[in-house]
């Protein structure tokens, strides 16, 4: 073999061996950026997951926020730092938003600013859940206070109506009851007549019951006479009048006496100085206020 042939040979060897090792190189070369690219693919995935954690939980903090600002709290204060902290999360979450899944440093730099508001927002959440804790207890109180005054009013209804029922009870068992009423009609020299144009006076004569719970003392009893036309007989209808359920009527005669709680037995004369009209008279007895006794007599 001459030289020549002998350096020709080795040149084609060397360039085989530098094609393989170049194709051993490129081979490589190739691994290693599939696999970087496929690091990179993972990377992406993981931050891309880690930033739909975050706004999942963003949301979760805002529909969180909702929940307790909706609630019967009664501090503006603490309303306004919830706001707050609601806008905070809301700002985060469009930047989040916007940030790309190949941005991890920017998203951890979220997640942390995320964890400060969190850390913020669980102290105010304490706050509502003491002061609703507070409002519960005093909602029950009260929902107790008002039962035991409607309790307490129904009572004092009862016992009102009680009070009254006795007071009515009192009062009818104090007041005067005239009985044994009787009517006589009189000539001038005081005999009975019926007669109607013999009649010169009418004699009432009543008795009123003994009564221990009556108040006692000068007392005037009033006396009216009605005729058949419900006229009332009087003298005197502008003058000779007493009070009676709020207003002025007239009567008839009336008889001051002293009343001691026993009985008594008194005559009332009245001077007849009009017409009688044949027809059925009434005769109504008041004092106190009040009518203590009525009785019917005819004339014909």
């Amino acid at each position: 073999m001459t030289k020549k042939n002998f350096l020709i040979g080795l040149i084609v060897v060397l360039g085989v061996l530098a094609i393989v090792i170049l194709g051993i190189q490129f081979g490589t070369l190739k691994m290693e950026n599939e696999k970087q690219q496929e690091d990179l693919a993972a990377f992406e995935e993981l931050f891309e997951w880690e930033k739909q954690q975050q706004e999942q939980e963003m949301l979760s903090l805002q529909a969180e926020i909702e929940g307790y600002r909706g609630m019967p709290i009664g501090n503006d204060s603490l309303l306004a730092k919830l706001d707050e902290q609601k806008q905070k999360i809301q700002l985060l979450l469009e930047e989040l938003k916007q940030v790309k899944s190949t941005s991890g440093k920017r998203i951890k730099e979220l997640q942390e600013e995320l964890s400060v508001v969190r850390l913020v927002l669980r102290d105010y959440i304490r706050q509502v859940d003491s002061l609703n804790r507070i409002n519960y207890a005093l909602t029950e109180e009260n929902i107790k206070v008002k039962a035991q005054i409607k309790e307490t009013q129904q009572q004092v209804n009862v016992l009102t109506e009680q009070k009254q029922s006795m007071s009515e009870v009192i009062t009818r068992a104090s007041r005067l009851e005239a009985d044994q009423i009787s009517v006589e009609t009189l000539t001038k020299k005081g005999k009975s007549t019926k007669k109607l144009r013999k009649i010169n006076k009418i004699a009432i004569t009543f008795s009123i019951a003994k009564n221990v719970t009556a108040n006692t003392g000068y007392k005037t009893v009033y006396l009216r006479i009605l005729k058949p036309s419900q006229e009332v007989i009087c003298k005197n209808t502008n003058r000779d009048v007493f009070s009676f359920e709020g207003a002025k009527i007239p009567y008839t005669a009336k008889r001051d006496i002293e009343y001691k709680g026993e009985r008594l037995t008194e005559t009332v004369y009245y001077i007849v100085n009009e017409t009688l009209l044949s027809g059925s008279y009434k005769v109504d007895l008041f004092a106190d206020g009040q009518v203590i006794g009525t009785t019917k007599f005819k004339l014909n």
